[in-house]
């Protein structure tokens, strides 16, 4: 059975690395530097707010920067992964507030949209087929005006 803190780890992260390319990141890394604050107390130091914005910032540098982004963007959802399961293990009141965030920054993303497209053709009395995504069914496409070849196709 998965550890329910490494489920919300990778699912804050996740979303968390999502909202830097979008209207939501300020008030993200807000309430990502909270938590961490809170978690760590009033003092300065590695855990202090103005840390973890400072931290979250150079994330999504590196991200804009970045020749690959989409590999940069998976290190990031790793390193930020393990710096809050290290965060909910010190500190697992912590929880709820990561939780609560999760979601209120979710709704503010935009919707994930997959487009498919595919081109399908038959040429010389071939015989064509194609499906994509979900729900999709099969179509047949035959060129009836081709004279078929000498092995009957």
């Amino acid at each position: 059975m998965p550890d329910p803190d490494a489920t919300l780890a990778m699912t804050a992260a996740t979303t968390i690395v999502a909202a830097m390319a979008t209207s939501a990141w300020q008030a993200t890394k807000a309430g990502v530097a909270r938590i961490f604050r809170r978690a760590g107390g009033a003092e300065p130091g590695p855990e202090s707010g103005a840390e973890i914005e400072a931290r979250l910032e150079r994330s999504a540098a590196r991200i804009a920067d970045a020749a690959d982004p989409d590999a940069v963007r998976q290190a990031q959802i790793v390193r930020w992964r393990e710096d809050l399961e290290d965060l909910m293990h010190d500190h697992p009141d912590a929880e709820a507030e990561l939780r609560t965030l999760v979601e209120a920054v979710r709704q503010q993303l935009p919707p994930v949209q997959q487009q498919w497209v595919q081109r399908i053709e038959a040429r010389d009395g071939g015989i064509a087929f194609g499906a994509i995504g979900p729900g999709s069914s099969v179509i047949v496409h035959h060129d009836r005006d081709t004279p078929p070849t000498k092995d009957g196709r």
